[in-house]
């Protein structure tokens, strides 16, 4: 047999370590990430490359190339092992939903894992160090930079960057700046720039990334939704426990702001050639999309993290924030606008992020920004592609595309050579221990960047070129190039010559770097922005992106500087003239900034333009939408009051009095509100938001709307939350009022009804959006007077209110219902829910239990005799024994499980002989599998030595099967497949959907389960759900064969018999290999989580098997195979 490659591979050996450095567990050498190349999809002329594998990479999630070619990865090892998430730990949810500080956080992992949370420092995060040390083009020597990221509240390092011999390192809750100041590739100076980033647990892999130096030289960074309190420098509280946000600081950390926020999980960010700032942010795994944002300064993307536990999410789904601008039409009606909705939607899994340099691959990709796409299994993940247009003051996408595929790519950056790197995660979510660094280059247009010395320029880091060669540089087609020139030429202080250089800017990307410096040189003193301002003013120019960038530059320095300090009064004149005119140019890109600078040096009277462009906008572009707002913020907050002659003009148009509400919501201007709350009703739910959602003003808000037939939709669901919150007599007779109301919205009445079942225990989180909003326990003395006059009405209502009005009833001892609720429960032909809702309040409020026993033990309905049993079980349990035993004989299914459920509540020697009985007809077939899982349950709860045993050696034979799926079997039948669906759709835990979709509900990047059940059994779906690796569904498993003449072929399975092999390649051919031929094969992972289990109980998978168990047409008709 030949063997092409060997274990021996000189980026697979292990290095040695020091004996006191940290050991994670790594997995060993192996030939399979050179293999791995030939499962990649390639663009035509891309020749893929190793550079790194295990055991010297190692669970990469982001790395940075540097100028000399060095390569910094961060590596984790505390996945679930101290970098925890919420799906986990429901327990501790509401707790964490209340989290203010980091500290906090620390408390309350101490509070429910005592000593437990110890564990949480055992393994570390860390940075890995890769080179090139023999100039072989290959990265032969690995090093660990820094570790020892292993405190109980570090998160996952998530970001690197390196700048000037200074690394740049994010690990929750901190931002770090390191030094090797000895050379030897260890960091040995460690300062945290800032503490408090990561207040929230949320989600794993929501955390501190992003890392990219922008054009002004700042560095700019993001974080998850897991929320910040952090104290800059300065002493300034930057607050936002909730959302997450892009950042920006100065090098050494101080000046730190808040640059955009209202992010749910953004990773990484990029700038283009004009200096404006993207990033992709991740969905919320319940039918939403991944989203291109356009980060503007200011701006808020409307997540916050609480909604991810709504089962619909809240507001981010209800109002549509994550469709582009006025998507439809559905979009334009109930879309926010304090938000700034995204460009478009894209990706499944956005993770790195780069933008093309401008060498080394072919034009098609000069604008070109890559994004990773990270979805769990290689064959559905890769590296796209794409570039953005104008499109007024925002931007559209184009040219979007698969660059390179079937690669779990967590992160992707370029080299100074021009070639392409990508990490590859290799499997799952979590981290093997493996890890690869790939490079991928463009054959015929690399050379490129050789005859431009990118390579050697950025090297050199140009301490030696003159300032005018330097100048020349500005010029250079490689951006990373311009970028050093341009740090160099501040480092140099060479002021005067880039003022001279600003007299005579045109549209080319030197004027743009001439710019950018000059911005650099005002944010260091009041002097310099001064000149800085007079330059642009003097020399300004009718190319609009020179304007644009002028505008922008002078608006961030007004913003860091006292504007009376950067602009003496006539200069300050000059510039509110100029920035005023330019709000009314056609160009919107332009109108917008200079909307921006206005606001930062106009006084009141400076209003009159900016309502103005919001009326010529009328919402049509929300970039210029924000923007507007953005300089009317600031007047009004130099003006208090000065903007309310513009509430309710009769010249104004809805989009503008909706633009004032974002302002006043922004301002803290409740005048402003109450004001604007008479308007019209896309007003007032912008009123309604602002009041609401992250305020306390429910009393104003009440004002402004009291619960009527008249409200709708949005605006509506808030004025019952704010009548909940009252609670007052008079609040809930308006809400009861409304839940009797058979005019109104069934939904709404549900909720209504809802909220008067648990008025006087109200519930802690905000019914609207989930925002933890505790209440107190209450007493509403005459609530009983209060919902009896209504109780008819809601009585007649649809099922859902009914339902809940008979709850209502029994809560508050309303007897004089007794009669409608017996007409209900003798109605055989009435919803069975209605009945049995009917008969558990009966037993709350008659005294004659027996005849109510008797009716329930006679009934024809199984759900009713089943209550019955609940009943007796509940008032006499020793009588409840021989009816229990009664009905596992001779009981439905569902009436046996019932039976053996409330046998185990019921804790006595006689429960203890009923169960061993009833093991004994198990194992005698005499009683169904569907009843296993309750079987057992009920033994472990009672628990004698008898059953103890008894379920051992079930639990034994199990095992003894010797397959994951049996030690499961008791799940196979018995589930509820409406629970199932709930778990599959909305358990968060779960997220089952965030990966497959049923009927068009759902995402693409695991198999279609819309009619999985049509040829696939219970044992099959089960093994699925705990064993996902065991068969990994036809389509989705990549598989690499070397066959024993040394050839490599590698593919997704699409049959296999005992004789052959049949595969798919990455360019779509179907080749067969013969079952002898073959001499190793490297089998791929399944995206699904192997460890899912964790989060769902054994109830949870008996119900998700029972719903997938019926899953056999879907919605068309059709019985795809996408499900095999």
């Amino acid at each position: 047999m030949i063997r092409i490659l060997t274990a021996a591979l000189f980026c697979c050996l292990p290095l040695l370590c020091r004996a006191d450095e940290y050991q994670p567990k790594v997995a060993e050498a192996s030939k399979d990430a050179e293999l791995a190349l030939e499962g990649f999809v390639l663009p035509d002329g891309i020749q893929g490359r190793l550079l790194a594998a295990e055991p010297n990479i190692a669970n990469p999630v982001a790395f940075y190339v540097a100028n000399d070619g060095r390569v910094f990865v961060c590596e984790t090892f505390r996945q679930e092992i101290g970098v925890e998430d919420n799906r986990n730990h429901m327990d501790w949810l509401h707790n964490d939903l209340r989290l203010e500080t980091v500290e906090e956080r620390l408390a309350m992992f101490k509070k429910y894992l005592g000593h437990e949370v110890e564990k949480y420092a055992t393994e570390h995060d860390r940075i890995r160090l890769l080179e090139d040390t023999n100039g072989d083009g290959t990265l032969d020597s690995s090093k660990v930079f820094a570790q020892g990221f292993n405190n109980i509240l570090d998160g996952t390092g998530a970001g690197v960057l390196e700048l000037d011999g200074n690394v740049y390192y994010t690990c929750i809750p901190k931002l770090w700046k390191m030094q090797d100041t000895d050379g030897d590739g260890k960091a040995d100076r460690h300062e945290a720039l800032h503490h408090g980033y990561g207040v929230r647990v949320a989600f794993r892999g929501h955390d501190m990334h992003g890392l990219v130096v922008g054009p002004d030289g700042r560095l700019y960074f993001s974080i998850g939704d897991r929320g910040y309190n952090v104290i800059t420098k300065e002493g300034t509280r930057l607050k936002r426990p909730d959302s997450g946000a892009v950042f920006r600081c100065d090098l050494d950390g101080t000046n730190l702001e808040v640059f955009a926020y209202g992010l749910r999980n953004s990773q990484e960010l990029a700038f283009d050639n004009n200096g404006n700032l993207f990033t992709v942010d991740n969905n919320s795994d319940s039918g939403d999309q991944a989203r291109l944002v356009y980060v503007v300064q200011d701006s808020d993307s409307g997540w916050r993290m609480y909604y991810q536990y709504l089962d619909d999410r809240g507001p981010w789904n209800r109002e549509r924030m994550w469709y582009p601008h006025q998507a439809d039409d559905e979009t334009a009606a109930v879309q926010p606008a304090y938000i700034l909705p995204p460009i478009v939607n894209i990706s499944d899994g956005p993770s790195g992020f780069t933008f093309y340099p401008g060498l080394g691959l072919a034009d098609r990709y000069n604008d070109h920004f890559f994004l990773a796409d990270f979805r769990g299994t290689a064959g559905n993940s890769g590296i796209r592609s794409f570039a953005v247009t104008p499109k007024g003051a925002t931007f559209d996408i184009t040219d979007s595309h698969e660059f390179i595929w079937s690669i779990l790519a967590t992160d992707v950056d370029f080299a100074p050579d021009g070639s392409l790197y990508v990490t590859d995660w290799v499997n799952g979510w979590t981290g093997e221990g493996k890890g690869r660094l790939y490079r991928f280059a463009d054959k015929e247009h690399i050379s490129a960047v050789t005859g431009a010395n990118v390579t050697k320029l950025l090297a050199s880091g140009l301490t030696d070129f003159k300032a005018e060669e330097l100048m020349e540089l500005l010029n250079h087609a490689d951006r990373r190039v311009r970028q050093m020139a341009q740090f160099e030429l501040v480092k140099r202080e060479e002021f005067p010559l880039l003022l001279k250089a600003a007299e005579s800017l045109t549209d080319d990307t030197k004027s743009r770097h001439v710019m950018w410096a000059l911005w650099q040189f005002g944010l260091q003193s009041a002097e310099r922005a001064t000149k800085v301002a007079a330059a642009f003013l003097q020399h300004s120019s009718s190319e609009s992106e020179i304007t644009t960038q002028q505008l922008k530059i002078f608006a961030d320095l007004a913003r860091r500087h006292p504007i009376d300090a950067v602009l003496p009064s006539d200069l300050r004149a000059a510039w509110r003239e100029r920035a005023a005119e330019l709000t009314k140019v056609a160009d919107l890109r332009v109108a917008g900034f200079a909307a921006v600078a206005l606001g930062k040096i106009g006084k009141a009277e400076d209003a009159a333009p900016l309502i103005k462009l919001l009326t010529r906008n009328n919402d049509a572009d929300p970039v210029l939408r924000h923007q507007a707002v953005m300089g009317l913020v600031p007047l009004a907050e130099r003006s208090p009051g000065s903007l309310l002659n513009f509430v309710n003009n009769p010249e104004s148009t809805t989009a503008t009095q909706r633009a004032l509400a974002v302002v006043f919501r922004r301002t803290d201007d409740m005048a402003g509100l109450s004001k604007l709350g008479s308007g019209d009703p896309e007003t007032n739910l912008e009123v309604a938001r602002a009041l609401m959602d992250e305020r306390t003003g429910t009393a104003k808000f009440m004002v402004l709307h009291s619960v009527t037939s008249d409200l709708k939709g949005d605006l509506l669901r808030r004025a019952l939350e704010a009548m909940y919150r009252i609670g007052s007599d008079e609040a809930a007779t308006l809400v009861a009022e409304f839940a009797s109301n058979g005019t109104t919205d069934d939904s709404m009445r549900a909720v209504a009804a809802e909220m008067l079942k648990t008025w006087n225990n109200p519930q802690q989180t905000d019914t609207v959006n989930g925002r933890w909003r505790p209440l107190p326990q209450r007493e509403v003395s005459g609530l009983d007077e209060v919902v009896r006059p209504h109780l008819a009405g809601m009585l007649a209502g649809p099922k859902e209110v009914r339902q809940t009005a008979i709850e209502v009833a029994a809560m508050l001892g309303l007897k004089d219902v007794i009669p409608t609720l017996k007409e209900m429960l003798a109605d055989d032909a009435a919803e069975e829910n209605t009945r049995v809702a009917a008969f558990k309040a009966l037993a709350n409020l008659e005294a004659d239990i027996d005849s109510l026993l008797n009716k329930g033990r006679g009934d024809m309905s199984e759900a009713i005799r089943v209550a019955s049993l609940e009943l007796l079980a509940e008032r006499r349990p020793e009588d409840a024994v021989p009816a229990l035993k009664s009905t596992l004989d001779v009981g439905s299914v569902k009436a046996k499980q019932t039976a053996l459920r409330l046998l185990g509540q019921i804790n006595t020697p006689a429960t203890a002989e009923v169960l061993a009985s009833a093991f004994d007809a198990y194992n005698k077939n005499m009683l169904p599998k569907a009843v296993a899982l309750d079987l057992l349950q009920a033994s472990e709860a009672v628990g004698s030595d008898k059953l103890t045993k008894l379920v051992n050696n079930f639990r034994m034979d199990q095992k003894m099967i010797g397959t994951k799926v049996a030690e499961w079997n008791e799940c196979l039948e018995g589930g509820n497949a409406e629970r199932g669906r709930t778990v599959f759709f909305g358990r968060a835990a779960a997220s089952c959907r965030r990966c497959h979709k049923v009927n068009g509900e759902g995402a693409d990047v695991g198999p279609d389960l819309s009619a999985v059940a049509k040829d696939k059994d219970r044992t099959y779906l089960l093994e699925a759900i705990v064993d996902p690796n065991a068969k990994i569904a036809k389509g989705f498993e990549t598989t690499i064969i070397v066959d024993i003449n040394g050839r490599i072929h590698s593919g997704i399975i699409k049959e296999e018999t005992a004789d052959v092999v049949k595969l798919m390649t990455p360019k779509g051919a179907i080749i067969t290999v013969a079952t002898d031929d073959i001499d190793e094969r490297a089998k791929g992972q399944s995206g699904m989580p192997s460890d899912i289990t964790k989060a769902l109980s054994r109830e949870d998978v008996r119900d998700l098997v029972e719903f997938m168990a019926g899953l056999k047409t879907a919605k068309d008709g059709s019985h795809g195979k996408e499900g095999e």
